[in-house]
């Protein structure tokens, strides 16, 4: 018998007694939380399980955060260990990042870098003309505004991720902040962003796969599959997402059969130095 069903029996057996109304109330209390600690359990993952590799780690970064303070939220509500990117010097970055930090999310800055289309990547960008006092400057502008964060990956940034000299700066910059690591969300398929932050022993990996490339419902649902299977293949794939309402709308039912699966979701932080697979090529500006 199941810890959820001496619960109930005990519930049960108090109010076929008639037992004083507050005394059957408290032991409704008792019954609620065991059954909730018997979920609990069921639902955690323990150490040993993923150290005997009955669950592949992989994980997912939500970024673009900090323009729209509604679909931010919903965002950090996701369930499991969705790490959550915010872009500098947007209305609601930093309360965001404070947010995601205080409900135990994984917070990292969503560094704006010039892309090859041209296309604006937003305030506080790293662009091309910039000497390295300008990036230096850029990039500690950015820290500062996103607090907590425990790495970063480039929002944009085709143009600028294939320049050693850029993403030197960048990558020290890094190193003064406290070591912080570095996702390449793969851009561009010439990225130096990684062999860069080896150099400078920065812990580093890659995203895997975009799951939104399109605010398409069919698109986005395959990708999240092509994620779970890359997942189940083997540890270290890093998916990277949007809060697109279509998005959350299949996260939402996705992420809580992963367990199901044979996947456990992990901060980015479990994962860098474990690359998974061939990135996608530059399906992102």
């Amino acid at each position: 018998m199941t810890n959820n069903q001496n619960a109930i029996r005990e519930t049960e057996f108090a109010a076929s007694n008639k037992l004083p109304w507050k005394l059957f109330m408290l032991l409704l209390l008792v019954a609620g939380l065991s059954a909730a600690r018997a979920e609990l359990e069921e639902s955690t993952v323990s150490s040993d399980e993923v150290e005997n590799g009955e669950y592949r780690l992989a994980a997912l970064i939500i970024d673009d955060i900090g323009d729209l303070r509604q679909p931010g939220i919903r965002a950090i509500n996701l369930p499991a260990n969705v790490a959550i990117s915010v872009l500098p010097h947007t209305p609601f970055g930093t309360e965001l990042a404070e947010l995601a930090h205080e409900q135990g999310r994984e917070v990292m800055l969503h560094m704006p870098m010039e892309a090859k289309n041209r296309t604006d990547p937003g305030p506080g960008a790293i662009y091309l003309d910039m000497d390295e006092h300008d990036v230096r400057r850029a990039m500690r502008a950015a820290l500062a505004d996103v607090p907590h964060a425990r790495g970063v990956n480039n929002h944009m940034g085709s143009l600028i991720t294939r320049h050693p000299g850029h993403m030197q700066w960048v990558m020290e910059e890094l190193k003064r902040a406290g070591d912080l690591y570095f996702i390449d969300s793969r851009t561009s398929a010439r990225s130096v962003a990684q062999e860069l932050a080896k150099e400078y022993g920065l812990k580093n990996s890659a995203r895997v796969i975009f799951i939104d490339p399109q605010r398409d419902e069919e698109i986005i649902e395959k990708q999240i599959k092509d994620f779970i299977a890359t997942a189940h293949s083997e540890d270290g794939a890093i998916a990277i997402g949007h809060p697109y309402p279509e998005t959350l709308d299949l996260l939402e039912e996705y992420l809580p059969k992963l367990r199901g699966k044979g996947i456990k979701l992990v901060p980015p932080s479990v994962l860098v130095d474990k690359p998974a697979g061939d990135p996608v090529e530059e399906m992102h500006p």
